[in-house]
């Protein structure tokens, strides 16, 4: 699936302005790091599942993909998704949910659907903050984990990075993590997605309107924000 999927279109098209994923966590987030990124090649995602036991037998193991219902562009996406699948033999299933039966499914693996749509952000300006909310099992049944990673060797990383004082030292342990992830390829790592603002610059100061901040909401510090009526 990462190597069907149409990355190019989604950020020329769905959400235009943003960038391309690498990885796990927004190149914005202190801590990130390049890692190797999925690019669309049908012929390797072929190849790739020739080599799955449900090769041969796709047509009996449809995916069922949830999307919010109250966000257009996700179904955008989930469409572009269905689309991209069906070419490698693929079907799926594209279901509109409200959010609250989003949040209701997914406090269960059993409940689950195969694949929901969602934008999280770090409560902190960190990576550390990301990978354990987006990966660590005790993330789990929440909405911020559809993938049910359960791993207790990622789940000790990401502890052990959290628990490493020298700044440094933690950040090369938050690379390691984000290798590991890409590599085992629970997501799809679509786009890092960018807020979009109107506002009166010429007597407005918004200074992190056009400065990506990772944590949500962290922009709309109000205080930070002044107004000079005299220069309008």
């Amino acid at each position: 699936m990462a190597w069907a999927f149409d990355y190019e279109a989604v950020v020329a098209t769905i959400f235009p302005g943003s960038r391309r994923s690498v990885g796990s966590v927004a190149v914005t987030t202190p801590g990130h790091v390049g890692v190797f990124q999925y690019n669309r090649d049908l012929e390797k995602a072929r190849d790739e599942l020739r080599l799955s036991k449900y090769s041969g037998q796709m047509d009996q193991y449809p995916v069922e993909l949830h999307y919010i219902a109250d966000l257009p562009e996700q179904e955008k996406l989930a469409l572009l998704f269905q689309a991209n699948m069906a070419e490698i033999g693929i079907e799926v299933e594209v279901v509109r949910v409200p959010w609250i039966r989003v949040v209701d499914e997914m406090s269960s693996q059993e409940a689950s659907p195969n694949i929901v749509g969602a934008f999280v952000s770090p409560d902190y300006p960190e990576t550390g903050s990301i990978l354990e909310c987006r990966y660590h099992s005790r993330s789990a049944a929440t909405w911020q984990q559809n993938e049910w990673l359960l791993d207790p060797d990622i789940d000790w990383m990401i502890d052990d990075a959290l628990a490493t004082i020298d700044w440094g030292e933690r950040f090369r342990k938050y690379g390691e993590i984000q290798e590991k992830i890409v590599e085992l390829c629970p997501s799809l790592f679509l786009l890092d997605q960018v807020e979009k603002h109107a506002y009166q610059a010429a007597y407005v100061d918004w200074p992190y309107a056009d400065n990506p901040i990772p944590v949500e909401g962290y922009n709309m510090q109000f205080r930070d924000i002044q107004v000079f009526p005299e220069c309008r």
